[in-house]
């Protein structure tokens, strides 16, 4: 006589992705636990993140109060690897947002829903009966224990701590390879404000301003600055992909914080490795759901991954309840979380890995002429960020052709990237509707030129 599980499902991993997933699945009744390791939701991830203004209502999740909200800029422009050309952004579509603080609301309210919360338990492995997962294996003081769940999801960030013990034919243990991820830290530090104010009066930096540097470190790397002098406080960040011939974004920001010297403590922030592939080519197996990070759900040209966690929880919630409505916990009850989710924003995720591939190919004498030449636009740089698929005017792609035929190794490259980036969306939107895995397996070889 098979047992009864523990718990409907079992959430490894409260950040934002773990904690939306257990308040919605809780409040249609659900019995949830959400395990954390540390000692509270939210610890060990106190920095901003960008997250497209939109996706609070697109994921019915809810906003960030007061304390999880930062100061969003007055303008943000991106910088030359040189700083010699400059590009205006039009107002953002993003908010700067406090994770830690945003969180540890969604734990609140994922507890207020009827989920219970328990911290300092670290997931290990996850339990396998019959070929299926049926709960976790966690470990608290020292102890190891055993929790089985009908429904498990990992949400454990890039380690995914549970996907990677799966079998190979379930698709979901592929490794995060070195060169799909970012080496991102971010912290926000106290100024000297007289210093800080002398700075802006020479001209080094602008008040209020955010400065986004691009490329002065390979085609992927970014080092921005946003200063302000009253509030007393500067907001860095660095962002570089791991390399043995540049600096790690810990060295990086260390030279960012000299060249700035009227910087003083950190007053919170973090940093480490983002995964910036396209999403896992499934998302659910026998008794599995993986979302966030885990689930390489991350907006590949940002390095932003909040928003898609965000709607990845919306998703696999009305899923795992219809599942557990039918007493199952089956990849087929499941997939409708996999074909929802990569027919839509997963194709959109992908179409922006398309062309981060190509861009990692160009160096930094690159990005500094298609700036000065004005080929690469504001227009492009915020349509990476909401994401949405770029769709220039005419005449502005006759602009672009008459301002770089100098140059056309690279128009003739951003072309053949943005053509084989529309193929591999329009497949990534003709996801198989049900689970076979000759059909998966047929699907991921068919995608254009990007298998």
């Amino acid at each position: 006589m098979k047992s009864i599980p523990d718990w409907d499902l079992v959430v490894a991993g409260a950040g934002p992705a773990g904690c939306a997933l257990a308040a919605k699945v809780a409040q249609r009744g659900a019995k949830v636990l959400l395990l954390e390791s540390r000692s509270r939701p939210g610890e060990g991830r106190e920095w901003i993140v960008d997250v497209e203004k939109t996706a609070f209502d697109a994921a019915a999740v809810p906003r960030p109060v007061t304390e999880a909200l930062w100061e969003e800029p007055e303008k943000t422009v991106i910088v030359s690897p040189s700083r010699e050309h400059v590009v205006e952004l039009p107002p953002t579509p993003l908010v700067p947002v406090r994770n830690g603080e945003y969180v540890r609301q969604l734990a609140s309210w994922a507890v207020g829903s009827g989920a219970r919360l328990r911290t300092g338990a670290r997931v290990t492995a996850p339990v396998m009966d019959g070929g299926a997962v049926a709960g976790v294996t966690v470990s608290a003081g020292g102890v190891a224990e055993r929790i089985t769940a009908s429904i498990t999801a990992d949400c454990t960030g890039i380690a995914g701590v549970l996907r990677k013990d799966t079998p190979a034919g379930w698709r979901l243990s592929d490794p995060v390879r070195a060169s799909d991820t970012v080496l991102a830290r971010r912290e926000i530090r106290s100024v000297d404000r007289d210093e800080a104010e002398r700075a802006v009066k020479e001209g080094k930096l602008v008040d209020r301003l955010r400065t986004d540097r691009t490329g002065a470190h390979g085609a992927y790397s970014v080092e921005s600055v946003y200063l302000d002098v009253e509030g007393g406080f500067a907001d860095i960040l660095v962002g570089i992909k791991p390399s043995p011939d540049l600096p790690t974004a810990d060295e990086r920001f260390a030279r960012v914080l000299k060249e700035m010297g009227f910087v003083r403590e950190k007053l919170f922030g973090d940093g480490g490795p983002i995964p910036i592939r396209r999403p896992l080519d499934a998302l659910a197996g026998d008794g599995l759901v993986v979302l966030g990070d885990s689930a390489c759900q991350v907006i590949p040209i940002s390095g932003s991954g909040t928003a898609s966690a965000l709607i990845a929880a919306d998703i696999a919630s009305r899923t795992i309840g219809r599942a557990l409505g039918e007493g199952r916990g089956d990849r087929q009850a499941l997939w409708e979380y996999c074909r929802e989710f990569q027919s839509g924003r997963g194709a959109l995720l992908t179409y922006y890995d398309v062309l981060r591939n190509f861009t990692d190919s160009l160096g930094s004498s690159d990005i500094e002429w298609l700036i000065a030449r004005g080929v690469m636009t504001a227009e492009e740089v915020t349509s990476g960020l909401v994401p949405r698929v770029f769709r220039p005017r005419p005449a502005a792609m006759v602009q672009k052709v008459l301002r770089g035929y100098r140059r056309p190794r690279l128009l003739l490259g951003f072309a053949g990237a943005g053509l084989n980036a529309q193929r591999v969306k329009g497949r990534f939107s003709r996801y198989p509707e049900r689970y076979s895995e000759k059909e998966l397996e047929s699907w991921a070889r068919a995608l254009p030129g990007y298998s």
